[in-house]
């Protein structure tokens, strides 16, 4: 189970509230090449000083990307390749269609090129036609559904029709399957077939629990079987694959059902609040209500919420006021957009924030007590007045009247989010004797599911296993096929043949999707592999221009950053997040190897950076001459910024100007366009100091 479930899937300062507006504007920047050379007085050149004082040039990363094995190279069925080049590759390549514009030339896929033999191999290796289905083909589906590339409804609608007329005569002239070498295929199932699946949870003290399994209906029920069930009403929320998804509104308990949390958790002066989610986005904040025992928005007993970034428990106790503040906010990990475990759990030692079962952040406290008010009711995914909405989806809820240990959160973490089914997929047919495969799998998302731990069960042993591959509805999916990296003995009934996981595309929905296994070998059996001719090489790629610039490595931007800033490189909060984002900033100075990703990392560390100056009242004075920004002082503000981290007299810098204006609108858009101070005169300082400081200005060599 704990395979299965990763493949599914210092406290916070003001400072990470900007980084959008560290994003746009770094983005703007980076549009205008910049050069800083070892002449310009920084000691920046192209090689960085190590923390150490030593030289450094950080290592290429060499491994190379994983990649799916080549398939068999088989010549097709001359038949069926004929086929397609009659009925449906005319229809492709016809220039009123609209697809060679864009697959006849570089854009991927190229099925409309004018080698039938490579545009045969890419409709059929892709996959984006299915010949049992005809209407679920991809390629009638691009136009028919998705409006792709065609122009109004009715062009549409006749492109997608001649697109369809063309698969269902090349379905009709395909020739049938060779005799002589059949799919090597187990039975089907289904997930109404499979039986539920996963570790065991600890529940023990469970009082309310939501598995969002109804599916349909304006209510979800409490299934704990604790006491009085609480009933949520919903509104302004969806059902998806596997749960509960909140668009705008909230699931809300009456305060009659919800009186049995208080009844259970106030007298034992500890409990916990666990929920597996998948945020919208991390830009939620106020925080978001996920699961919230309150009255309002300034009244609670608890609340687990978003607040951008991170999450937060409030609770009301001897400790805190009426609104359970001051918040636990976590360190770390910051809010995913996955599937996330999140659990927070309160007793006399104070609270604790876990995420996907490690031990985010706690408090050290004495003695502390509860001080609850009866009358709240419970509500997920906002307030009960509807003024702090939470988007995202739900797929378990549990409330706990015990503070549960590290390890039960783990075990909980380690036994999933529940609606994972175990399929057996009977091979008995091929080995002649009872076996089969037993598989985990779950949804994952509306589009897909998620298979793991292929298990062989079967008195037969010393059976080799080579190459399976999930079909859905007699068809078998292209994409993440992982298992067709298995080549091996089973020795055991019980061997586990491999450690990975596949998400495999969803056709009708788990009420409707079939599968089935099929195997290159299975004992002593051999089935078809995939049967795909190769194209024609293609013509060898033009030479590329070296850049002109390069790019600053990780180490090189760190020591940059630290120049420029006046911040040690080993300051303790600088010294954590840069260990944090080596692994995402750039290893290499080859610009054409820089990807948005290592732009965000460059930007984070920018921020962290930034916040050490404007968070000490004496260094953001220093540095800026006023931590305060008057009405007429955001030029003055922009003109610091230049001189101290961009600089002067440097060949293709940003132009003065320009960034002057980048700087005061985002000064403005935070709220300081009349001036500011305080606390929203530090994000705007932040914001717009990690802007100039992530920009090409500085990373570019």
């Amino acid at each position: 189970m704990v395979v299965l479930q990763n493949n599914l899937v210092s406290r916070k300062r003001d400072h990470t509230r900007p980084l959008l507006a560290v994003f746009i504007l770094a983005l703007a920047f980076t549009l205008s090449a910049c050069v800083r050379d070892e002449s310009d007085g920084s000691g920046l050149g192209n090689t960085a000083a190590a923390p150490g004082g030593n030289p450094t040039t950080p290592p290429d990363d060499t491994v190379p990307p994983p990649v799916d094995p080549d398939p068999p190279i088989t010549p097709p069925s001359a038949t069926d390749k004929l086929a397609f080049e009659q009925h449906l590759y005319p229809i492709l390549v016809d220039a009123n269609n609209f697809c060679v514009g864009c697959h006849g030339l570089a854009t991927i896929p190229a099925f409309a090129v004018a080698d039938s033999n490579a545009a045969y191999n890419t409709v059929v290796s892709q996959q984006k036609v299915d010949l049992n289905n005809p209407d679920l083909s991809r390629l009638y589906l691009r136009p028919a559904v998705d409006r792709h590339n065609c122009g109004g409804d009715m062009i549409c609608d006749a492109i997608a029709t001649d697109i369809l007329a063309g698969i269902q005569a090349w379905a009709a002239n395909a020739p049938p399957p060779d005799p002589t070498m059949q799919a090597l295929m187990s039975s089907t199932t289904s997930f109404a077939d499979g039986a539920l699946a996963g570790l065991a949870r600890v529940d023990a003290n469970v009082i309310a629990k939501f598995n969002f399994d109804e599916g349909a209906g304006d209510v979800t029920v409490d299934s704990s079987g604790v006491g009085a069930p609480i009933t949520l009403q919903l509104t302004g929320m969806e059902w998806v694959e596997g749960g509960l998804r909140n668009v705008s509104g909230r699931a809300l308990a009456s305060e009659a059902d919800s009186r049995k949390l208080f009844d259970m958790i106030a007298p034992v002066n500890e409990y916990t609040v666990e929920a597996w989610v998948v945020p919208d986005n991390n830009a939620q904040d106020g925080p978001a209500r996920i699961v919230s025992y309150s009255q309002d928005g300034q009244v609670r007993n608890f609340t687990l919420g978003q607040n951008a970034i991170y999450y937060q428990l409030r609770n009301r106790s001897s400790d805190t006021d009426n609104n359970g503040t001051p918040a636990l906010e976590q360190l770390n990990p910051q809010i995913a957009t996955s599937l996330t475990h999140v659990v927070a759990t309160y007793d006399s030692t104070g609270r604790k924030i876990y995420i996907n079962g490690q031990l985010s952040i706690e408090e050290n406290l004495n003695g502390i007590t509860l001080n609850w008010l009866d009358t709240q009711r419970l509500v997920l995914g906002n307030e009960v007045a509807v003024e702090r909405l939470w988007q995202g989806v739900f797929n378990m809820v549990a409330i706990h009247n015990k503070a549960l240990t590290a390890a039960e959160v783990q075990q909980n973490f380690d036994a999933g989010a529940g609606n994972i089914i175990s399929l057996r997929f009977d091979v008995a047919n091929i080995l002649g004797a009872p076996s089969y495969i037993e598989m985990q799998a779950a949804v994952l998302d509306p589009f897909s599911y998620v298979f793991g731990r292929p298990t062989f069960v079967s008195d037969v042993t010393g059976i080799q296993v080579k190459n399976i591959r999930i079909g859905v509805n007699g068809a078998i999916p292209v994409a993440a096929q992982a298992f067709r990296r298995v080549d091996t003995m089973a020795m055991n009934s019980g061997t586990e043949l491999s450690p990975l996981g596949a998400v495999i595309p969803a056709a009708l929905g788990m009420d409707n999707d079939q599968f089935h296994l099929e195997f290159e070998v299975l004992g002593g059996q051999f089935g078809m592999a995939e049967s795909i001719a190769p194209p024609n090489p293609p013509p060898p790629a033009p030479d590329l221009p070296e850049p002109e610039f390069g790019i600053r490595t990780f180490s090189q931007i760190n020591d940059t950053m630290s120049t420029l800033t006046g911040i040690s490189a080993n300051d303790n909060t600088v010294r954590n997040r840069y260990s944090e984002l080596k692994d995402s900033l750039p290893s290499t100075s080859d610009l054409l190897a820089f990807a948005a990703a290592q732009q965000i990392a460059i930007q984070q560390l920018a921020t962290t950076y930034c916040a050490e100056i404007v968070t000490d009242a004496g260094t953001c004075n220093n540095f800026f001459g006023s931590c305060d920004i008057a009405a007429n002082g955001k030029t003055q503000v922009a003109d610091t910024l230049y001189d101290r981290l961009i600089g002067n007299n440097i060949a293709n810098q940003p132009a003065r100007a320009g960034v002057t204006a980048e700087v005061v609108r985002v000064i403005d858009d935070l709220g300081c366009a009349n001036g500011c101070t305080g606390a929203t005169s530090q994000t705007a300082l932040n914001a717009t100091c990690a802007a100039v400081l992530s920009s090409s200005a500085v990373t570019l060599n």
